[in-house]
């Protein structure tokens, strides 16, 4: 049954990212259902140290697409983290290593969070760091949390590969830093431990 989730997820994943292709060319029509008559974002990307849902709501609607990379880019490791956390899909994403037009990557990752909206970071089989994701029909397998080297930029992350949601493939391996106290920001991204300079994948905050 796990198997079947994670083929369906991969499968609704696989969608998404066709749509995405289709949507990436600057010049794509205003009828183009990825990308509606959406405004730019401000840019005024506000990190409230003392306040995490000020921040979330800052990177999914005021933050721009470069902006979350780079907030990426710079934070520190943090701690690991831990417990139920609510996962927000930013609107940021790369294809080969290219970013989607805001309005496409806003729309997908509105799309995609309609299928979970938390994970849950726990101890898993022999007791080691896990991390589940909470669709919503159910906890997948999940992956171990691990700490080491991002393969965007071979700084400290805190990783949790979820391979095994689809049948052992490398599509969506998490990265995350500790942004402020309460917030992670982290890139979703495939293609197993090799450094990559042009991924292909999207940007996430927990809260």
């Amino acid at each position: 049954m796990t198997r079947l989730r994670g083929v369906v997820a991969a499968a609704v994943l696989a969608g998404l990212l066709g749509s995405a292709f289709a949507a990436a060319p600057a010049t794509a029509a205003p009828s183009n259902p990825l990308t509606p008559r959406l405004s730019a974002p401000d840019g005024k990307c506000v990190v409230d140290d003392d306040d995490p849902q000020a921040t979330v709501e800052s990177l999914q609607h005021r933050c721009t697409s470069r902006q979350i990379l780079d907030l990426f880019a710079k934070a520190p490791v943090g701690d690991a983290p831990s417990g139920r956390k609510a996962i927000a899909l930013l609107p940021a994403f790369q294809v080969g290593g290219r970013l989607l037009p805001y309005g496409a990557a806003r729309t997908m990752t509105t799309l995609q969070n309609k299928l979970g909206d938390t994970l849950t970071f726990t101890d898993g089989p022999g007791g080691a760091p896990w991390a589940y994701k909470d669709y919503i029909w159910g906890r997948d397998a999940g992956g171990p949390l691990t700490s080491g080297l991002s393969r965007l930029d071979r700084k400290p992350v805190w990783t949790a590969d979820f391979s095994r949601d689809f049948a052992g493939m490398p599509i969506s391996i998490h990265e995350y830093r500790q942004l402020t106290e309460g917030v992670w920001i982290g890139r979703d991204i495939g293609g197993g431990s090799s450094t990559s300079s042009r991924p292909t994948g999207g940007a996430i905050a927990l809260s």
